[in-house]
């Protein structure tokens, strides 16, 4: 038996917890074809064990392998777990389950189930030896497993093109007519504006709905960005197979750009920015082109203006190889909305009372004038964005979030060359190795190997920009076990978590299905693959619209149907880092070794 207590493990050491006899059964069925190990004496079809928690997609050869068995009736005799191969049904490994364990959260008591030495590629499931068979939904072991769920991550970004026809050599049975060309917007008073419209086409529809919203777009941007700086080569020309594919450019920057494009046109002549571009009230379930609702531009803020600036000066430098003049328009809008801001430091955004769209509400300005700066400061080398952030504290202090985007600019301040004094982009590294060692700690007296977090509204994106943090402090120090628990926190999004499914649409066993996307529901073929859904929330705000939970456990506070706005919506602020994720943890695993 084997049980793996460190996250940071070498074949040799565990090879030498085993008796002589064991070794040589390891060695025979990891390094040789498998023909050690017995085959599974029963190879009739038997239910999967949805108690049996595990990543439904799989793991690399050299990652930390590791599911949950929670306690039921039926497995609760059970002290051994074997891996089987699906092919031909051979138990490739045998250990034994850890102790017990619970999670209030989840209402759960489980055991571990860890198979780390398992190295050799191949499909397989957990079967356990209780009173009948317990098997798992089956996962594969190879070298590059996550480039597919990374792919319909960014891919999910094509889906959710405004005022753009989505072909069928393009989208497959999700192709659909183009909506919402947005070329005469009316301005509603709230912009400013008493008369006109805005030609304002483009972009993506920024979750479930069809509004798009500046804020939101700000975040997504920056950090599908920050994965483009990180990781330039992933996603390549020709690798997402959109319009643009082709054209000598990375198919991520395209598909970005498709956005950038209409956050450019919603700057005002003063440099501020409108809030967001929507009908007055959320549409029903219905395609982009059957939504023939008044659509406006609404509000002007400070926030609208940060993001756009943080978001514009990222593009200013990364479009810079790629066409000069459209990274030098970003650049210079970037600042104009700086600008406008620094003059209206104070100007929040609430909806008018005739607008019920999405009101990201946020009170708080610090984070985003420090994220603004930050980007700006590194495009541009201007002594007067350095000099803003001399005092402040520009040290990573958690996960991101539209609200909070304090900790994208200690990221980006820690990734990419700049001005600052050596000592401060160090402790700018520190402060996100320091935050990833708090977040392991937690991670290795969990039951399910997870950082402690509240089930709120879009959690699973607090989650992936953990595991985001936990890249960032591997490529600090080159220390394994923080890439390891960055593939532990996708573990949890694919498939090992409370509610036993993966989170991502179309990626796994028992994936998302039913998620609160318009086109999915209304275009009848099945949920668009890739999207991240929100995941547990505590608050439940949608459980008096005709949403029933079967559980008010927080982690347990997820149901599978489009009405759950609150559990089950996409957003494309969810889906960037999901994708940088899966995209990072491929890209590093496929070189790391045990």
């Amino acid at each position: 038996m084997l049980i793996i207590k460190s996250r940071i493990f070498r074949y040799g050491e565990l090879l030498e917890k085993f008796s002589f006899i064991k070794r040589i059964a390891a060695y025979a069925a990891l390094s040789l074809p498998f023909t050690f190990l017995p085959a599974y004496a029963s190879m009739e079809k038997t239910a999967v064990d949805t108690d049996i928690r595990l990543n439904q997609v799989g793991y690399y050869p050299n990652s930390r392998k590791v599911a949950v068995v929670v306690n039921n009736s039926g497995n609760a005799s059970a002290t051994e777990f074997q891996v089987v191969r699906v092919s031909d049904g051979r138990a490739v490994f045998s250990g034994r389950l850890t102790a017990a364990a619970s999670w209030a959260e989840s209402g759960e008591t489980g055991r571990q189930a860890d198979f780390s030495i398992l190295d050799v590629q191949g499909q397989y499931k957990i079967v356990l030896n209780d009173k009948g068979r317990s098997e798992s939904y089956p996962f594969t072991v190879a070298s590059d497993i996550y480039y597919d769920a990374a792919k319909a991550s960014m891919r999910a970004y094509y889906f959710q093109r405004c005022s753009f026809e989505l072909e069928e050599k393009y989208a497959g049975v999700w192709a659909r007519a183009a909506g919402h060309p947005d070329t005469a917007a009316a301005f509603h008073k709230s912009s400013g504006r008493d008369s006109g419209s805005l030609n304002s086409p483009g972009g993506w529809y920024d979750a479930g709905d069809f509004g798009k919203y500046m804020v939101n777009s700000g975040i997504t941007v920056g950090t599908l960005l920050a994965f483009y700086e990180n990781f330039p080569t992933y996603f390549s020309d020709k690798s997402l197979n959109i319009p643009e594919s082709g054209n000598n450019v990375p198919d991520i920057l395209d598909e970005v750009r498709f956005n950038l494009d209409w956050m450019l046109t919603m700057q005002d002549k003063d440099g501020g920015v409108f809030f967001k571009l929507t009908t007055l009230t959320f549409p029903g379930y219905v395609m982009p082109a059957d939504d023939k609702g008044d659509r406006y531009i609404i509000g002007k803020s400070t926030t609208s203006a940060l993001n756009f600036a943080a978001a514009t000066a990222t593009a200013g430098r990364v479009y810079a190889p790629f066409d000069k003049a459209f990274a030098q328009r970003c650049a210079e809008a970037a600042k104009k909305a700086w600008e406008w801001a620094v003059k209206n430091p104070n100007v929040p955004f609430v909806n008018p009372e005739d607008v019920k769209t999405g009101e990201y509400k946020d009170v708080d300005f610090k984070d985003e004038f420090i994220w603004a700066a930050a980007e700006l400061f590194i495009t541009t080398k201007e002594k007067r964005f350095a000099d803003f952030l001399k005092g402040k504290d520009i040290t990573y202090t958690g996960e991101p979030s539209w609200q909070n985007v304090h900790s994208l600019a200690a990221l980006s301040l820690a990734a990419v060359d700049n001005g600052l004094p050596k000592a401060t982009t160090d402790g700018i590294r520190a402060s996100i190795v320091k935050k990833a060692d708090t977040w392991l700690e937690q991670m290795d007296k969990h039951l399910y190997s997870i950082p402690d977090i509240k089930f709120i509204w879009g959690s699973n994106s607090i989650f992936a920009n953990m595991g985001i943090g936990m890249v960032y402090a591997y490529k600090i120090t080159g220390n394994n076990r923080y890439l390891f628990g960055a593939a532990d926190i996708a573990d949890y999004l694919l498939g090992k978590n409370a509610v036993g499914m993966s989170f991502v649409t179309g990626v796994g066993s028992k994936a998302a299905a039913n998620p609160h996307h318009r086109q999915s529901v209304a275009q009848k073929v099945g949920a668009i693959p890739g999207f991240l859904v929100g995941g547990p929330n505590a608050g439940q705000q949608d459980a008096k619209h005709e949403v029933v939970y079967k559980s008010k456990l927080p982690a347990k506070s997820y149901e599978d149907v489009y009405k759950s706005y609150a559990s089950n919506e996409v957003a494309i602020n969810w889906n960037a880092p999901s994708t940088f994720l899966f995209g990072a943890v491929d890209a590093l695993m496929r070189n790391i070794k045990k």
